[in-house]
């Protein structure tokens, strides 16, 4: 066999293997079953939070979620309600009940409800001056709003999907309201204490 043949059946085993790929890939990327004693037995990762959760500046992959999930929940809005514009202020609160009121949105889709939470997340960011980090406890890590460097924190993008997991009904205005009475209060108690 010349080395042009070698190159040319190399080549042709190249492209016939091309399709296969992702296949071959997605299998590698799997976990491996575990029984259920595996998984009683699991060592997850996990970072010492024993000192109090870690608090962090967003990444730029929980950014980015945060931005898609804003983008969905827009063209939700736009396509279930055909409201095209938003205020991105306590004046959308209204939209969001209406998400629930018209039903766009059915309790179980879990993921759209919590694009509607980051979305109620971003009106207590423009009226209460609150901003975006990660948290992360023994429970894990999410992203919530927190008032300046206080150990104050809130935690909208669950706020409905919690809620609605529980068969409640949504009153956008009454949470509002809670987390409102809740904001308010740890800004006057840390303002007390002269932070």
């Amino acid at each position: 066999m010349s080395t042009k043949d070698i190159w040319l059946m190399k080549w042709l085993l190249l492209i016939l293997a091309f399709p296969l790929t992702p296949y071959v890939l997605a299998q590698d990327l799997r976990p491996p079953p575990l029984s259920p004693e595996d998984l009683e037995n699991y060592q997850f990762e996990t970072r010492d939070t024993s000192s109090g959760p870690i608090i962090e500046a967003l990444s730029v992959g929980q950014k980015y979620l945060l931005d898609k999930q804003r983008r969905e929940i827009k063209d939700l809005i736009a396509r279930k309600l055909g409201i095209l514009s938003l205020e991105g202020d306590k004046s959308d609160l209204s939209v969001l009940q209406a998400l629930y009121d018209r039903r766009a949105i059915r309790d179980d889709q879990l993921m759209e409800w919590q694009a509607a939470g980051v979305m109620f997340g971003d009106i207590l960011v423009e009226e209460f001056g609150l901003h975006w980090i990660s948290y992360e406890d023994e429970l894990g890590a999410s992203k919530a709003l927190q008032w300046q460097d206080t150990r104050n924190f809130v935690f909208p993008i669950t706020v409905f999907s919690k809620r609605l997991g529980f068969g409640e009904k949504l009153d956008v205005e009454a949470i509002y309201q809670k987390i409102k009475a809740d904001i308010e209060a740890f800004k006057d108690y840390e303002q007390r204490l002269g932070r």
